[in-house]
């Protein structure tokens, strides 16, 4: 991961944790949501081992699964890893309505629950990434110069802070 590259998302995030959510709170979610979309949410699909299969397929890209603690974790770690930042456009992040409705009435932050089956890429070609995947590949910003970890939001500009509970794994940059 080096300044100049593309940031790629495989995959919907937070489908995982909102499968989780659904199962786990039932009857106090169909007090504020129909059945049936709660039924949905609850049979979301996700692929376990989506980063192993996209490491085959994008040789030298970077690739992360986000898994436990999220986007905003797996952003973060990978930054971490290669002493990185970068700027990610969060209107784009690919995130279901499902997971937006659970997490709402859960009181969850939909960008921290668990992301198992979406990846996150880091790629010197990120639109022929995007191209090759189809749909399920959302190019949603660049790796930068420097530590700062930018989100941008509606004209807004924040920096994100370290998760609090995140999976920080002390890999090394060249995964």
């Amino acid at each position: 991961m080096r300044p100049g590259q593309d940031i790629v998302i495989v995959g919907h995030i937070g489908a995982e944790g909102t499968v989780k959510a659904a199962l786990e709170n039932r009857e106090l979610l169909l007090k504020t949501l129909p059945r049936e979309f709660v039924d949905r949410a609850a049979a979301l699909e996700w692929r376990e081992g989506l980063a192993e299969e996209l490491r085959g397929q994008f040789p030298g890209s970077f690739v992360r699964e986000a898994g436990e603690g999220g986007i905003f974790a797996a952003l973060w770690n990978m930054a971490e890893a290669c002493n990185a930042g970068f700027t990610v456009d969060m209107k784009k992040l690919p995130i279901l309505q499902e997971t937006i409705e659970v997490c709402e009435a859960l009181e969850l932050n939909p960008y921290e629950i668990a992301s198992g089956g979406c990846a996150v890429l880091a790629a010197d070609n990120g639109n022929d990434i995007v191209w090759g995947l189809g749909p399920s590949a959302v190019f949603v910003g660049k790796v930068t110069k420097g530590r700062d970890r930018i989100l941008l939001s509606g004209g807004h500009r924040r920096y994100l802070n370290r998760p609090e509970e995140n999976d920080i794994k002390q890999k090394g940059c060249q995964e």
